[in-house]
């Protein structure tokens, strides 16, 4: 997984070489966690560096590396031989390096849409990495972007805690937020 990421590194920073006019963005996001895995995680935060490429027009293509973090939230109870018993248990975070392909398309000067598919690893033992994507849209200048977002990462717990809440039925973790892009 260290050469993976670190592979994909070294092609982001390859392309960036190639035209370093234009293309070269870095995003900060924060949103809340939604879906299945609201019970274990609250807010959501992250930062990544993308190259796009324009191939026509209004389109752009690339990649993404970044970070990911989906914050614990304290468990109420734990599960032990069928009954609930009360605990200070917190769930850990989870921290995440997706690396994307990504694609963005102008409708006009001010607004896109984009979407980012690739694979999130994993950098705790107790989730597994999995599938990632991230549709968006949002409003553009010259220099930065602002944009609302959707992130799911089919992930799962990977585990030998006592079950929790939570760990039954965690298939997925899903955010939804806003963000910012500043254009070099």
């Amino acid at each position: 997984m260290k050469k993976l990421f670190l592979s994909a590194c070294l092609g982001l920073i390859g392309l960036v070489g190639v035209n370093a006019q234009e293309g070269l963005k870095a995003e900060a996001t924060v949103g809340a966690t939604i879906g299945d895995g609201a019970d274990a995680f609250g807010i959501n935060y992250g930062a990544a560096a993308s190259y796009l490429y324009p191939v026509m027009e209004n389109l752009h293509v690339g990649g993404k590396v970044g970070l990911d973090i989906f914050g614990g939230k304290k468990v109420d109870a734990v599960i032990i031989d069928g009954v609930a018993v009360n605990s200070n248990l917190k769930a850990q975070n989870m921290t995440l390096i997706p690396i994307t392909a990504s694609a963005q398309y102008d409708f006009m000067d001010q607004f896109f849409a984009g979407v980012d598919l690739g694979y999130a690893i994993s950098l705790n033992n107790d989730y597994n990495g999995g599938f990632y994507f991230m549709p968006k849209g949002g409003w553009q200048n010259e220099f930065i972007q602002v944009f609302a977002y959707l992130k799911g990462i089919s992930s799962k717990i990977d585990s030998d805690i006592p079950d929790t809440a939570f760990s039954k039925n965690f298939n997925n973790v899903m955010g939804i937020g806003v963000g910012a892009a500043y254009k070099f």
